[in-house]
């Protein structure tokens, strides 16, 4: 039996829903058995970077062995957004393994003032 290398894992890229309401972006995505703890989301410009990990221990004996294996699963994704948005007034919560950002736009600037020719 081959066994895994240090530092591999399963990688998953979740689906990610982006939807425009009015003033705000909502981003919603799957993320079951994941504690807040171990998700970090990253919001970079006009990026939106998603990533959690579950670590998981399995320890077993058999015939005077004890042997003790770790399992890791990482979650990751990234977005680019349409628009930029207000980093300080976005919030995120995840419930029944649902995580849901909300993400403020940033309001277009008003059209600079005319210049009349004399």
């Amino acid at each position: 039996m081959p066994r895994e290398k240090w530092g591999e894992g399963n990688v998953f890229t979740p689906a990610v829903d982006i939807k425009d309401e009015g003033n705000k972006l909502l981003v919603t995505t799957d993320l079951p058995g994941i504690n807040k703890e171990d998700i970090e989301i990253n919001l970079k410009e006009d990026m939106l970077e998603i990533s959690a990990k579950i670590g998981k221990e399995k320890e077993t004996e058999e015939e005077g062995y004890i042997r003790k294996e770790r399992e890791y699963t990482h979650f990751y994704r990234a977005v680019r957004l349409p628009i930029s948005i207000k980093e300080e007034e976005s919030t995120a919560k995840i419930e029944n393994g649902v995580l849901t950002i909300t993400l403020q736009k940033m309001e277009l600037e008003e059209p600079g003032k005319k210049i009349q020719i004399e």
